[in-house]
C-alpha cells in the first residue's frame, strides 16, 4: 500500500446498498479519493461518485425511447461535505479534505483520472466550465424554481417557475413540466403532477409562472425521504432545450420531548412527548419508540391513540437514569400518514 493511502478512511456501518453481496461499504483512503484512485479497495468508484461525480442531464423521449444529452453539471456535486464536530452536535465542513477546490484544475485532473481508470479504453472528454460554455451558444433564456411559503408534508407545494429573457429579442416558450416522488438517491417513483404552457417573454423581461401542487396529489406516493422533484423543460425554435429542475424536502411536524422532573441516577423521570396532527384527516396506527444509553434498559414502545384532525396528543412516560453525565433519549413517532418522526432530547444526570 502506497504512503498516500494510509490516512484517515470512510466507513459506512449501515449503507443502504449491497457491496460483494453485502450491505457494508469501504474502508477507503480519503487521500485516495481526494487524488482520484478509484482503482483501490474498497468501494472507491461509489464514494468517489458520492463526492465529485459530474452530473449529466438527459432528455428522454417516450415516443420513441431516444435520448440526447442536454447539459453537464461539474459542481453540483459534493457540496458541503459534513461531519458531526468533536465535543459539541455543530456541522463541521470536510470538503477539503475529500477534494480540491470545486472547478479548479487539480480537482478537473482528479475527475479525469478517475475516469480514465474506471475506463482505460475510452476516450475521456474533459469536461470544465470553460470547455462547456464553449460548446454552442449559450441559452437565450434562463430559468429557475422558487419556493413560496413552506414546504411540509400535508400542505400544498407552492412554487413558481421564474424564467427570464437574456436576449434583445421577443421569445416564446413551450413548457412542459412535472412532478414526481422521488427517494434520496433520485430514483423516481410516481408522477404526481404535470402541466404545459406557453410563455412570451419581451427583451430582458422576467415571468413567473404558478405552480401547485396539492397533497392530496401527492400524499400517496410521497416516501420515507420527504422529496418531490420537479422538472420544466423549456422549448425555443432553432435552439436547444433549457431544463431547470429543483428537488424539495418536505418538512415532517415537530416531535416534542420534555423532561417534566430533574434527572437522577436511579431516580425514576417523568417525559412528555407532544405531538400534534397538521393533517385535515386523522392519522391511525400511532407508535411511539423511545431509547437511550444509560436512561432505559432495552426500547420502549407506547401504542399512542389515533388523532382526529388537526388534533395534539401528550404522551407521558417515565423512565430510569442509571448513569451519571449528558445522555440522549431518542424518540421515533410513526403512523399512517408519517412512517419516521424523529426527536432527540439531551438530558443532564446528577449523581
Amino acid at each position: 500500500m502506497r504512503t498516500r493511502v494510509l490516512c484517515s478512511q470512510v466507513l459506512d456501518a449501515t449503507p443502504q446498498e449491497r457491496s460483494q453481496g453485502v450491505y457494508q461499504c469501504g474502508p477507503a483512503s480519503v487521500n485516495a479519493i481526494r487524488e482520484g484512485d478509484v482503482d483501490l479497495n474498497f468501494d472507491m468508484p461509489f464514494i468517489f461518485a458520492e463526492v465529485n461525480a459530474d452530473r449529466i442531464t438527459w432528455i428522454y423521449n417516450a415516443s420513441n425511447g431516444s435520448q440526447k444529452q442536454n447539459g453537464v453539471d461539474t459542481r453540483s456535486i459534493g457540496q458541503f461535505i459534513s461531519t458531526k464536530a468533536v465535543g459539541s452536535y455543530s456541522r463541521m465542513d470536510v470538503t477539503e479534505k475529500y477534494k480540491y477546490p470545486e472547478g479548479s484544475g487539480e480537482e478537473r485532473q482528479v475527475q479525469q483520472r478517475a475516469m480514465k481508470k474506471l475506463k482505460p479504453s475510452a476516450s475521456i472528454r474533459p469536461t470544465s466550465a470553460e470547455s462547456e460554455e464553449g460548446e454552442g451558444s449559450s441559452p437565450s433564456i434562463s430559468g429557475r424554481f422558487k419556493v413560496n411559503g413552506v414546504l411540509e408534508v400535508g400542505q400544498e407545494v407552492s412554487l413558481v417557475l421564474l424564467l427570464k429573457n437574456q436576449s434583445q429579442d421577443r421569445k416564446t416558450v413551450a413548457v412542459h413540466m412535472t412532478a414526481w416522488t422521488i427517494v434520496y438517491n433520485g430514483t423516481l417513483v410516481h408522477e404526481v403532477w404535470k402541466d404545459s404552457a406557453i410563455i412570451s417573454l419581451e427583451s430582458e423581461e422576467e415571468v413567473q409562472h404558478p405552480v401547485k401542487i396539492s397533497y392530496g396529489q401527492y400524499e400517496k406516493y410521497l416516501k420515507a425521504d420527504n422529496m418531490i422533484r420537479t422538472t420544466a423543460i423549456c422549448k425555443l425554435a432553432d435552439e436547444d432545450e433549457v431544463v431547470v429542475e429543483r428537488d424539495l424536502v418536505l418538512d415532517n411536524p415537530t416531535l416534542i420531548l420534555e423532561v417534566l422532573d430533574q434527572a437522577q441516577v436511579q431516580k425514576p423521570l417523568n417525559v412528555q412527548m407532544i405531538f400534534s396532527n397538521p393533517l385535515n384527516e386523522p392519522v391511525k396506527d400511532c407508535v411511539l419508540m423511545v431509547e437511550g444509553s444509560g436512561l432505559l434498559r432495552g426500547n420502549l414502545k407506547i401504542d399512542v391513540p389515533a388523532l382526529r384532525p388537526k388534533e395534539q396528543s401528550k404522551v407521558r412516560f417515565e423512565i430510569l437514569p442509571t448513569r451519571s453525565g449528558t445522555k440522549q433519549l431518542l424518540a421515533d413517532f410513526s403512523c399512517n400518514k408519517f412512517p419516521a418522526i424523529k426527536a432527540m432530547l439531551s438530558i443532564d444526570v446528577a449523581e
